[in-house]
């Protein structure tokens, strides 16, 4: 049995996200599978301390290095997806792009992932390991009850460094540093210094002048467009702990009422305090959003007077820990009546429960994709090929290797199309994913075409929680497809938004061949696989051969309990990915070829690729 060489397999670190600026945090449920295991969080922390807190801490975490980084993370709720599941590379509105969840991990505090193109939805999640002693001091210098224990934030905030792309270093006394010795919770120059290298500095990149008085405050002066709905809304950001930003309108003709919302919830962590003032001083009305958790602050007026110029504050709370972020500022002449509550979604989500996931299971993301609104409404636009939407290949992934889109299907015959044009370097298949949204799902169905609206040859898979695999074996590298998604045949529900994702498999420099072979048809080869720690692999198998009849099964087996963890299989032309969790341990991987009926002659060649993905630190992080 030869052993595969997975030395070459490190995590990739340094890729900065596509847009830094949006990034959301979320807490899926307990019970959300992670790979073969579940998550355990709430069960494991609520132990330790209050859920608050420990929430609190892990957001506290993140702040931090958005403090120093031109970066944004917000909270969102959670659909408890399990994790990994195909989604959008980053705003995907049934969870956040970090998530963070715990599970039994044998050698490690905590994992976490880094954003990589191959990662897949695994990127920035952060899994603690629910074996640990754990506790949450009150400040740094409290140590461990009894002199044992591992601080929780201290951990987090080495993992969300880790997650947002900075190396482990070898040398003490960072946030950084390899090995855990005792509890930090601010920064090092030299941390900062990382972060910065990837993200640069923060900056507000709003604000081209400055606007903290009310001498240089940033005038409000709605558009046409604006005035006819009677809304203005603008962007701003705090970037320090004492910024302060003021505005100022002039109330319209007939107006004597108006509300000013600031909206940070799932934009950022700021916790605000908003004021209205006079132009000759004098407060009018205030409000001090009540946590990270309820983030929207607004004040609402009445018998102002029209042709009068108001000032507008926005500052942060004093002895807050999240004195910076991006924010919406909201000025709104219309009937309060027809205002968005400023409530944010729950985003303590409730136990995984199979299909039907959640209590608050589709009242996340963007509250029009979840609600009985539309992404778009369009019909007939981008029906058929010759007017099918051209997609561009997402951002921080090799180019034209990943396409994605979020739509809706409209009516019964609405039908959306979509291009997409394969990389040059294309090997293997192409995998697209069609996930249905909404409270009540839409019964859909994608398929992909040739530009003359020809069919193409695929494998359809449906999952048992909905979501619907695709498979064209042998793309073309440089060919355009044409992918379709519209109603199912004999759907009951027609209409509602759904995410599709199309990706095409590419010899990517990140992944590592770990075994390459032909077999006879029939034949069985094993190689052996060590794991050091608990991981988590990326294996991408790729069986060549224009005929759909040969196939390659690989079965990754524990070699210490003879327990069958993971089955990969993957017939001609067809590149299958899969994530394993794999503990510490040794692993068989066996191969066996196979071929569908007597006609298929001759051997059946493969290559296994694979990567480790999580960070692989060892017993101190």
């Amino acid at each position: 049995m030869e052993a595969l060489e997975i030395r070459s397999l490190l995590t990739t670190y340094g890729l900065p996200w596509s847009d830094p600026r949006s990034l959301s945090i979320s807490f899926p449920g307990d019970g959300t599978p992670i790979g073969s295991e579940a998550n355990d969080i709430r069960q494991t922390l609520d132990a330790v301390t209050t859920r608050t807190r420990w929430q609190t801490a892990a957001l506290q975490a993140f702040q931090t290095w958005a403090e120093v980084a031109n970066i944004n993370v917000g909270l969102v709720a959670d659909r408890s997806d399990a994790f990994g599941t195909a989604g959008l590379a980053s705003n995907d509105p049934r969870f956040g792009e970090v998530r963070i969840g715990a599970f039994s991990q044998p050698g490690v505090l905590a994992s976490a992932v880094p954003f990589q193109p191959v990662a897949g939805t695994w990127s920035g999640d952060v899994l603690l390991n629910s074996d640990v002693p754990w506790y949450l001091g009150n400040s740094p210098a409290q140590q461990a009850p009894g002199g044992k224990g591992y601080e929780l934030r201290t951990v987090l905030l080495h993992e969300a460094g880790n997650s947002l792309g900075l190396e482990d270093r070898q040398d003490a006394g960072y946030v950084m540093s390899a090995q855990y010795t005792s509890p930090r919770w601010s920064l090092t120059a030299g941390d900062i210094s990382a972060i910065r290298a990837i993200y640069g500095a923060r900056q507000d990149i709003w604000e081209s002048v400055p606007n903290e008085n009310s001498a240089t405050a940033t005038p409000i002066v709605l558009t046409a467009t604006e005035s006819a709905v009677g809304r203005a809304v603008r962007s701003g950001s705090l970037n320090t702990a004492d910024d302060r930003d003021f505005y100022s309108f002039v109330m319209p003709a007939e107006k004597t009422s108006a509300t000013v919302t600031v909206w940070a919830s799932g934009i950022s962590l700021l916790e605000s305090r908003l004021r209205v003032r006079k132009e000759q001083g004098g407060v009018l009305g205030s409000d001090a959003v009540a946590s990270v958790f309820q983030n929207n602050g607004r004040v609402q007026l009445t018998g102002l007077t029209p042709g009068a110029r108001y000032f507008i504050s926005v500052d942060s709370l004093e002895n807050s820990s999240f004195r910076v972020g991006d924010y919406r500022l909201d000025l709104d002449y219309r009937d309060p009546a027809q205002l968005t509550p400023t409530t944010s979604a729950n985003h303590d989500s409730a136990a995984y429960s199979g299909r039907q996931r959640l209590q608050n299971a589709d009242n996340v993301g963007l509250p029009q994709l979840f609600s009985t609104g539309l992404v778009d409404s369009e019909v007939g636009q981008n029906d058929r090929p010759a007017t099918a939407t051209a997609l561009q290949s997402t951002p921080g992934f090799i180019s034209q290797s990943r396409y994605e889109a979020m739509g809706a299907i409209a009516t019964a015959v609405d039908r959306d199309l979509y291009t997409i044009v394969a990389p040059a370097g294309a090997v293997g298949s192409l995998n697209i994913t069609l996930t249905a949204l909404g409270t009540v799902r839409p019964d859909l169905t994608v398929v992909v075409m040739n530009q003359a609206g020809d069919r193409m040859p695929s494998q359809l898979k449906v999952g048992s929680d909905g979501l619907q695999s695709l498979v064209v074996p042998n793309a073309v590298p440089g060919q355009t497809y044409v992918v379709g998604v519209w109603q199912r045949a004999g759907a009951v529900q027609s209409t509602g938004n759904y995410l599709v994702t199309a990706d095409f498999s590419t010899a990517a420099a990140q992944m590592t061949v770990l075994t390459e072979k032909s077999l006879a048809v029939g034949a069985v080869d094993a190689d052996l696989l060590s794991s050091s720690k608990s991981q988590l692999f990326r294996f991408d198998l790729t069986t060549f051969s224009t005929s759909a009849g040969k196939a390659t099964l690989i079965s990754i087996i524990d070699v210490r309990t003879q327990q069958l963890v993971r089955t990969i299989s993957a017939a001609g032309g067809v590149t299958a990915s899969a994530f394993v969790w794999l503990p510490v341990g040794d692993y068989q991987v066996v191969a066996k070829a196979y071929a569908q009926g007597s006609t298929v002659t001759g051997p059946v060649s493969y290559r296994l690729l694979a990567d480790v993905v999580s960070d692989d630190d060892g017993p101190g992080y």
